[in-house]
Parts: C-alpha cells; structure tokens; sequence
C-alpha cells in the first residue's frame, strides 16, 4: 500500500507544479547591509520597510516596493494614501496588504507615539506634476509649482517595452532622486533607463527658506500628523517642500505577473487587442487574465497628448520539459534524458536536495531527482524522477573482478603443475 502510494504522489509531482492560494502569510527578511525589513508575498513581489512590523511602532516608517506589486495600506480600517518612498507616521491601527494579482497577504501594526526626526524640520507635501506634450522636442513636458520642468519620452505611471531618456534642469532648490524596484540608484539629466523594473524619480523642492525658531527640533519631532498639518498652512514655521514622483516600468520579453493594466496619467483605455481579437474594456483600467500577445492603446483624457500604445506578451503558463527513458509515476530505470521544449527555457537540476552543477542533458546515477524549468517570463515547472539501476547492470562491475580472479586461478594452476615434483 505504502509503495502505491509513493508511485502516487511521484506521478502526481511528475507534472509541472502550478499552485495558486487567496491568501498566503507574508514571509519576513531583515536586510542587513540595510538595516530594513523586507516583506514577501513571492519571490518578485515585495515591500521593503524601514520598521519590523507585526507590532508596535515607534518610528517614522517608509515602503518601498515595485510596479508589479499590489500595495494597500489601511488605517483605523480606512484606506489610507501609501507611497513608495513616502513616511507613515500617524498614530493608529494599521494593516499593509501586498498582493501579486493573485495571491494576497497582509500584515498589521500599530503605531504609538512615533519619532519624526527621521522625517527632519520640513513637511513634505504631495504635489501631482502637470504633463504636457512638445510636439517640437518630440517628448513629454513635466511641470511642477508651473516652474520647474523637465522632459521624458513617456508619460507618467506608464508602462513600456522601450528604453526611457530624462531631461531635468539643474535648479538649487530641487533634489532628485531615483529608485529602481525600491533601491536607490544613480540619477543625472540625460540618464537612459532599459533594464526591465520599476523606477520611481522623485523630485523633492524646497519651496520656503524661512528658519523660525517658534518650534524646537525637540517639538517638531513631537508633533502629531494633525499638529503638522495644521502647522504646514503657514509656511513661515518652518521649511515647506513639495515632493511629486515620476514612475514608470520597463518591460522586456514575456511576462508573468502583468496583470493589471493601468491608463498612463492624463489618459485612458481607448482598446485592447488580443492575438488580433478586440476586448472589452473599461476606460480606467484592463484586467489581462489569457495568456497571449496584447496590443493596448491609451487615448489622452486632455487635449495635445499623443496616443499612447502598449504591447506586451502575457505567458503565465509553466514551461515543459520531455524525458526519455522515463515512465509513468517517474520511474527511470539506468539513464534517462532530459529534453526542453523551448531553447528559451532553462533547467536547473537537484539530486537528494542539492543541486547538480553543469545541469547534464543525461542522468545515468542512481538517485532521486528535481528538474526545475524556468522561462524569461518567471514562470517554473518542476519534475520528480527517481532513478534504478537494474539489477544486471549494477553487477557489471564485478565481471571485470570476476575475470581477473579466474585468471589468477589459472596462472596460479599453471604454476603449481609446473613445479610438482613425482617421485
């Protein structure tokens, strides 16, 4: 029954696994060389927080996390405005959900009496860029407080398969800062952006330059999120910035976990083609759930924007692996070979649970085997194949032994006759 059993569950692990849950408990990572925690629904998708949650907190807490993460953040069970780079720090009960289109995690925390030094002496105000379109330079225009400008060849929160190029002007009161899947990363006019991620540029201006001593450090580090708010109508208490982010992500090959397809800002979902096969849509955002090739344009929702296209290729299917020598319940009996079915997909190899160096084509050792395949799209398939040598060929190493042996029985024989002596 137990043999039956095992052959059971082998043949049933034979096929490339695809496991899917509502609702998964989040896994935690402290970062070391960082000193931050990192908060996971699955491997790609993640938020990284600058506080251990689970608790009480006691300090400013700041998130970062990708495009392709779902993030909602919940306060005293209202849903409060989370950003990636931005501080929580108001007192309440709060719960962060994390989410990777299809399975879905959270995590509570409560925050108590925090200290805002990390947040220093100016109150930061979330201001939205205003876009435009230069027909003469060919590329995106991006104000903010109708001074400050600077250029890229997409819109803002737009998705893209090509390379992106940004054009900012040097201005003293304006720092700029860029993040790439939520770590920080080199930024300078002209930069050019092709790695596959999610950026975030976020321009931080200083919009007052009076110091008032009315309030110590020590009482602005006291000061409620409601004190800072009313403190922040009068700019004269201290230095007021304005923060407004620019994000976009770049895309390349298949993907797994595009899911949600959401307008860039100043448009909207004009149609959405798949495999040349027009969908229904909703203005606000598309929801891709069939594998296959997309073509999407936006139309813009104000006047002088150009259209906007989007086209990707959804593969969220487990690539394939094919065995020779191998049979049903993924039994091998002295070798078997290992065949893909894509030259795009790769193969990782594991015999008793460590992994095999080099990932052979052919396997010919006794042992219990895990076959991992992985595509450019993220996608992984995993194999089970235990492997017998047969009887007979595991005894062919003594027919060299057994040989020898008669041999020297032989010349052994042949000795003894030679030198026997009748007398």
């Amino acid at each position: 029954m137990k043999r039956i059993l095992f052959f059971a569950v082998v043949f049933v692990i034979l096929f490339p696994i695809s496991l899917f849950a509502e609702e998964k408990e989040l896994k935690e990572t402290y970062i070391e060389d960082t000193g931050e925690y990192r908060y996971y629904i699955d491997d790609r998708n993640y938020v990284t927080s600058t506080q251990k949650l689970g608790g009480i907190v006691e300090n400013v807490i700041k998130f970062t996390y990708n495009d392709y993460t779902y993030v909602s953040l919940y306060k005293d069970g209202k849903e409060a405005e989370i950003l990636s780079g931005g501080y929580i720090y108001g007192e309440g009960d709060y719960t962060l959900k994390i989410s990777n289109g299809k399975d879905s995690g959270s995590i509570s925390f409560i925050i108590r009496e925090p200290d805002t030094s990390d947040i220093g002496s100016s109150i930061y105000t979330k201001k939205d860029f205003e876009q435009s379109y230069s027909q003469e330079r060919g590329m995106y225009v991006l104000s903010l407080n109708g001074s400050y400008t600077f250029y890229s060849d997409i819109p803002n929160y737009a998705i893209t398969d090509k390379a992106v190029k940004i054009y900012t002007p040097s201005d003293k009161k304006m720092s700029i800062m860029a993040y790439k899947d939520g770590g920080e990363i080199g930024f300078s006019s002209g930069k050019t952006f092709s790695e596959p991620g999610y950026y975030v540029i976020s321009f931080v201006y200083d919009t007052a330059d009076v110091d008032d001593d009315r309030y110590s450090e020590e009482e602005l580090a006291g000061f409620s999120e409601e004190d800072m708010g009313d403190a922040s109508a009068d700019s004269s208490y201290f230095g007021i910035a304005d923060v407004a982010v620019y994000s976009f992500t770049v895309i390349n090959g298949p993907q797994n976990m595009l899911g949600y397809i959401n307008p860039p800002f100043g448009y909207e979902i004009s149609s959405v083609m798949l495999e040349g096969q027009r969908q229904t849509v909703d203005n606000s955002f598309y929801r891709a759930e069939k594998d296959g090739n997309y073509r999407i344009l936006f139309k813009g929702s104000q006047s002088g924007l150009p259209d906007y296209t989007l086209n990707f290729t959804r593969d969220t299917m487990p690539p394939r692996l094919s065995f020779e020598g191998v049979e049903k319940g993924g039994i091998a009996i002295n070798r078997f070979r290992i065949k893909k079915d894509s030259e795009d997909t790769s193969v990782e190899i594991y015999k008793g649970g460590v992994p095999m160096e080099n990932s052979p084509e052919e396997i010919d050792e006794d042992g219990l085997y895990r076959i991992v395949a992985y595509d450019n799209a993220g996608n992984a398939g995993a194999y089970i194949i235990n492997l017998k040598r047969s009887i007979a060929l595991s005894l062919l190493w003594l027919i060299p032994i057994i040989i020898a042996g008669a041999a020297a029985v032989w010349l052994y024989s042949s000795y003894i006759r030679k030198n026997i002596h009748i007398r």
